[in-house]
């Protein structure tokens, strides 16, 4: 009896545990004659939401769907017909056990939205009003100064023209020959060397002003206010800017604490915690991170097991990512000429759904190294090296784990590759 008993108080314990809301979202779409949107949970991969895309159809300009959800976090509506035009703006809400309603216009007047429906949508709404009223006017400024420079030809720097004109003479689908051009300028751009000192003066500083006193109010709100809107805002920040700039990794480590011992079990959670490691972690002196995946062919392979005492570059990459693949390609012959000297490569491959796709590339491309799969994020790769938005990374380690260089050039490989193998 009493083991019936505790039986049941666990089924109805579990039961709570995992118990789904429910919302209903429905609206009007004005002027446009959009069929259908797509409605996606904002902490889902890109790749993997495109496999299997939820629709919502419009008929007759009015759209009315209902689905369940666990976990409360921000959602996103993004119109078909734009994502198919690669040149879609997404509409973010927040799900509540009930119904949000939507006034959607066209793309170009999608200030006039409205989303009403649940306190959460509320809150995003406020604070997205105080931001515009606070940033936007000076914003706008500095655009139209960027604007009148770009009209004169004054916005770029001579190198930066330069590497423009080079790249107008290669044929737009020779990504061997692009790839390189785009490389350098890259690292142009990481200095800022890609502007002109007089669109440094005139609109860089400035706008690198802005932006700090804008992130600057932005985490005030997030520490003055923890909810599930600040905790997605820090959420998209790291995901979308914290790699590439330290001053928000700094005000990231500052307020996330607060918002793991509130939300210690939430999604954005783990996957901030991931990206702070990943970022912290990849880094030239650091160790790389040892995975454990599913090899091409369907062997359960560690990866510490494969490059120990190797020189070794670890190259994670998609079939579905060009840029990965032409840097790929041009490891190819350095790979051919060091693999027998204690060179090591290993793919890890971003997939969606199955195998086929990479092996079709693999093929193609003879890539003939070693590739490991990461099939539909399951392992979380990509998050645990602080790239989860990124489309691809390469890390060459040394014999004992230690990474001599992230997303090495051709030269500097085999600049490395002289000095520890030869």
């Amino acid at each position: 009896m009493k083991r019936t008993t505790l039986t049941i108080l666990f089924q109805l314990l579990m039961i709570n545990l995992f118990a789904q809301n429910q919302c209903v979202i429905k609206g009007e779409v004005i002027g446009r004659d959009s069929q259908v949107l797509l409605l996606r949970k904002c902490s889902e991969g890109f790749e993997s939401f495109l496999n299997k895309p939820t629709k919502v159809s419009i008929k007759k300009g009015k759209f009315d769907y209902k689905f369940q959800y666990i976990e409360t976090e921000a959602y996103e509506l993004i119109f078909e017909d734009e994502l198919e035009k690669d040149g879609w703006s997404a509409i973010q809400f927040f799900p509540t056990n009930g119904v949000v309603e939507f006034k959607l216009h066209p793309q170009n007047e999608q200030e006039k939205n409205t989303i009403k429906g649940g306190e959460l949508n509320a809150e995003f709404q406020t604070y997205r009003a105080s931001n515009k009223n606070l940033f936007d006017n000076r914003r706008k400024q500095l655009f139209e100064i960027e604007n009148d420079l770009m009209k004169k030809d004054e916005l770029d720097s001579p190198p930066y023209k330069e590497l423009r004109r080079q790249l107008r003479n290669i044929n737009s689908n020779d990504q061997q020959g692009r790839f390189p051009i785009h490389q350098k300028m890259l690292e142009l751009k990481k200095t800022n060397s890609h502007f002109s000192d007089k669109a440094k003066q005139l609109f860089v500083t400035p706008y690198d002003s802005l932006l700090k006193a804008e992130f600057d109010w932005k985490y005030a709100y997030i520490k003055n206010n923890p909810s599930i809107v600040s905790f997605y805002l820090i959420w998209y920040d790291v995901e979308m800017q914290m790699k590439n700039n330290s001053y928000i990794e700094q005000l990231v480590t500052n307020v996330f604490p607060i918002y793991k011992e509130k939300y210690p079990k939430h999604t954005y959670t783990k996957m901030i915690e991931k990206q702070v490691v990943g970022i912290k972690t990849i880094a030239v002196g650091r160790k790389y991170i040892d995975v454990r995946l599913p090899s091409v062919a369907g062997d359960t392979i560690q990866l510490s097991n494969v490059i120990q005492n190797h020189i070794a570059l670890i190259d994670l990459w998609g079939s579905w990512c060009g840029p990965c693949i032409v840097k790929s390609r041009l490891v190819v012959p350095i790979y051919a000429q060091y693999k027998d000297k204690g060179f090591k490569v290993v793919g890890i491959a971003r997939e969606f759904k199955n195998t086929d796709a990479v092996k079709r590339r693999i093929s193609k491309e003879q890539f003939a190294w070693l590739n490991l799969v990461e099939l539909d994020d399951k392992q979380n790769v990509w998050n645990t090296y602080g790239i989860s938005n990124g489309t691809g990374l390469m890390i060459l380690v040394d014999k004992d784990g230690t990474i001599l260089s992230v997303d090495p050039k051709p030269e500097e490989l085999v600049k490395i590759l002289k000095e520890k193998l030869n």
